[in-house]
């Protein structure tokens, strides 16, 4: 004897006043053989709003003629939520009411008029399998997003969104004037790191460095991975001091970090970084250019020290 297969389970919301209609789409239901069907029935809007609150629902069957609130306007609450696919059943055959309930983001649409379980059967199938497609092209399209946006790496936000961040807070700041503050910070010996410890272990140490920079600056901070072993750091209103404190504070907690290789040795890197603060004239290039040049004076210096380089703007007031 075969083995009995599992059939689908899917929990179906039937949104209908009218019991006689409810009673011929329920004997349809109950006549479909190859899922398993949990069925829930609403006839108000309290009943619908109650079913939707408290159930994972799979599947929505909307009658367009619904006391209170219409089933167009149900419709669109649903689908703009994405709760669930919902399929039109009415009793009217108007090419108008199918246009508009495809518009208002139904995924099919059936009249009620000689409705069969074949029928039905085969619009709940061409409505799964819609919603389906949709989910994957929604985790598709964030997945783009994020990759687009983000270091897949470390999680951080990558170079060009960085730099796209840096431009735009230039703008908002040459509008208002408020303070705000840049570091660029590098791992030091990172190229001994990799030599000694392996990349994989490398690459450990850039997540570490990326999370202990994302969990020791504020919310409003903005940190991006610039490329390599270098990361940036945007401190929106906070002047030079301010943020050489938090700077220094960021050094110390890395040099105090525990790194572990996959042996299990444990070893500890240090940071070099350079300061800036935004001055008038600035923009985004020479914010990094001079960024870039602190980080250099910081490695000349012997590394793992926090660095700043003055604009022309004050360098003629010192």
């Amino acid at each position: 004897m075969a083995p009995k297969t599992e059939q689908p389970l899917i929990k179906i919301l039937v949104c209908d006043d009218d019991p006689a209609d409810r009673t011929l789409i329920r004997t349809c239901l109950q006549q479909i053989t190859d899922r398993e069907i949990v069925l829930l029935e609403a006839g108000y809007t309290e009943d619908i709003q109650d079913a939707i609150r408290k159930r994972r629902i799979d599947l929505v069957l909307m009658d367009n003629q619904m006391p209170g609130k219409s089933g167009m306007e149900w419709l669109a609450e649903i689908s703009k939520k994405q709760l669930a696919p919902v399929v039109m059943l009415t009793r009217s055959s108007l090419e108008g009411v199918a246009t508009q309930a495809f518009q208002e983001g139904a995924l099919a649409y059936l009249p009620k008029v000689n409705l069969s379980p074949e029928k039905l059967s085969c619009i709940i199938n061409v409505a799964l399998d819609k919603w389906t497609r949709l989910q994957q092209a929604k985790a598709d399209n964030g997945n783009l997003e994020r990759l687009a946006t983000f270091d897949w790496l470390t999680g951080l936000y990558n170079r060009r969104t960085i730099l796209g961040k840096l431009g735009e807070l230039v703008n908002l700041v040459n509008r208002y004037k408020e303070d705000f503050s840049l570091i660029l910070l590098d791992i030091d010996h990172f190229r001994k790191v990799n030599d000694r410890h392996g990349h994989l272990t490398g690459d450990e140490v850039l997540e570490k460095i990326a999370a202990l920079i994302r969990g020791n600056i504020r919310d409003t901070d903005m940190p991006g991975r610039y490329g390599g072993e270098e990361f940036v750091i945007i401190l929106p209103r906070t002047n030079l001091s301010s943020a050489w404190v938090a700077a220094e504070r960021l050094r110390s907690i890395i040099e105090k970090a525990e790194m572990k290789d996959s042996a299990g040795n444990v070893f500890a890197v240090t940071v070099s970084q350079g300061l800036v603060g935004w001055e008038r004239n600035d923009d985004a290039g020479s914010l990094v250019s001079r960024a870039d040049e602190a980080l250099s004076k910081a490695k000349e210096k012997g590394r793992n020290r926090v660095q700043i380089v003055l604009g022309p703007s004050l360098r003629d007031k010192v």
